[in-house]
């Protein structure tokens, strides 16, 4: 809901537009660029290797990173930039130009793998980490994230510096901007000098991603990636069933699956759908009730029906695909467990065959279909232990409106958290997610923000959010990465690197 979703609104609204009137302009051919300028060449006595795959791409938006809205353009980034830090499945932090780090309170240090250079042979130092710092902080994809972030400062020429504004456990996932080659980001219409797999060239007035022959981190087998500008009306999903483009990424943010004749992997992504509670509600101030109807309801069911099994389901508030959750979540946590719900509605006079028990859930109606049928879905089974809930879709203006009023008892929250998975927005007195908790009457900020210090275990956390259940965690999103058959390898994606083996791909 637009309330609720980070700035990547914007991103959304200029892909949506995109994926629904895309098709390259001329069959067959590589798009024409003519007002994107070229980096440096490189030159080595290598040859490249001769493979070629072919990806969309859109003039209407930058293809410098730290310029680009578009999440078709935001796609191609990891292919071309490293990051100090990448995230893998699990959500972990896995070094790439950085080497190791440290973290001392706020003071975060990182120091750099001195071997590695760009593709047009200079070094990578401390200055083009803190340059990029500071070309991210201001971007629309990463400058939310980093908002955390104070500084980044040299500290030598191969290690910097950074402050956050507080020390946080996790802070490490925030360092996965692109880095480039200090002074190459300043033109909207230049892609900035990376140190990635590929780097980008024009041959014959056409845009492409030649090999970099120099990365650090092997070789991949194909040797071109070209890019063809999409423009005209048809779906990426039909220009890759024509072959016109061989793989892209969506984040079904328009609450359609695609399908396609070839293949598609999950994309795990940190992006939670809740139903918010009214703690003002009488009934729903008392933290029992609001244990009884999360027991009430089936993540799982959610998952595979409203979600068309691009969900995960959510027993906890954190992303459940995250390693660190790993022995905190039991099995078969997201079913629904009714007897138990009606047990807990029992001890307060409600439930099955007792008193039943009336409240309203609103919904924003430019929400996607997704998160509207998992609306219906809560509806219908909450109603099997006595609670009837009448639902009421909202323009995006009065669903705001409601929310801060507190004119509502329950509410479809979905949010994109940030890397760190960090839950402020529900927890601060000014966080985007807050609605309807009453923050005074528990003491479950306090704790969660002793557990993002370092103060508390995060077991400490989920046995207290367990306790008292301010909100009701219910599924975290997925996207897909689509691809044809003319890619012959085992595709991984990442949300942080949707290019994840592209080393191992062969055509």
């Amino acid at each position: 809901m637009n309330a609720l979703r980070s700035n990547k609104s914007l991103l959304r609204a200029v892909c949506l537009l995109l994926a629904a009137l895309f098709v390259f302009a001329s069959c067959g051919n590589d798009a024409a660029v003519d007002e994107l300028t070229q980096p440096e060449e490189e030159t080595t006595a290598y040859e490249p290797p001769a493979g070629a795959i072919s990806v969309p791409y859109t003039k209407l938006d930058p293809l410098n990173p730290f310029k680009m809205e578009s999440l078709v353009n935001a796609s191609l980034v990891s292919l071309v930039y490293d990051s100090l830090f990448m995230l893998d499945g699990g959500f972990m932090p896995v070094p790439l130009i950085a080497k190791e780090y440290t973290m001392t309170g706020a003071e975060l240090h990182v120091q750099l793998d001195d071997s590695l250079v760009f593709s047009d042979a200079s070094a990578l130092t401390a200055a083009d980490v803190a340059y990029s710092f500071e070309k991210a902080k201001e971007s629309p994809l990463w400058g939310e994230s980093l908002s955390s972030v104070v500084s980044c400062a040299p500290a030598g020429s191969f290690a910097v510096d950074f402050t956050l504004k507080s020390a946080d456990v996790n802070a490490v996932n925030l360092l996965t901007f692109p880095v480039v080659r200090d002074g190459t980001a300043e033109e909207d219409t230049v892609m900035p000098i990376g140190s990635g797999r590929y780097y980008y060239a024009v041959e014959d007035g056409r845009a492409l991603l030649r090999c970099n022959l120099r990365y650090g981190g092997g070789v991949p087998r194909i040797g071109s990636v070209r890019l063809r500008e999409v423009t005209e009306s048809a779906t990426l999903m039909h220009i890759l069933n024509i072959g016109g483009i061989d793989c892209f990424y969506t984040d079904l943010s328009d609450g359609v699956a695609k399908r396609s004749y070839a293949g598609s992997n999950e994309v795990y992504l940190n992006e939670l759908v809740f139903l918010g509670v009214n703690h003002a509600n009488l009934n729903l101030a008392n933290a029992e009730f609001r244990k009884a109807l999360s027991l009430a309801v089936s993540r799982s069911a959610i998952a595979a029906n409203a979600f068309v099994s691009h969900a995960r389901a959510a027993s906890t508030p954190f992303n459940t695909s995250w390693e660190m959750l790993s022995g905190f979540v039991e099995a078969g946590s997201g079913d629904a467990d009714r007897g138990a719900a009606d047990a807990l509605l029992a001890g307060l006079g409600s439930g099955v065959g007792r008193s039943e028990t009336h409240l309203s859930m609103i919904v924003n109606d430019e929400t996607d279909a997704f998160v509207k049928s998992a609306a219906n879905l809560i509806v219908e089974e909450l109603s099997y232990v006595n609670v009837t809930v009448d639902l009421q879709t909202l323009s995006a203006g009065a669903f705001k409106l409601a929310l801060m009023k507190g004119e509502f008892d329950l509410y479809i929250g979905d949010i994109k958290l940030t890397k760190n998975m960090d839950l402020s927005p529900f927890f601060s007195a000014y966080g985007a997610a807050r609605w309807g908790i009453d923050l005074d009457a528990m003491s479950l900020d306090e704790t969660y923000f002793d557990y993002k210090s370092g103060a508390k275990e995060l077991s400490t956390f989920l046995d207290a959010f367990a306790e008292v259940m301010p909100f009701i965690p219910l599924v975290y999103r997925n996207g897909q990465f689509c691809y044809s058959r003319v890619i012959r390898s085992a595709i991984q994606s990442t949300e942080d690197r949707l290019f994840y083996n592209v080393e191992e791909w062969v055509v």
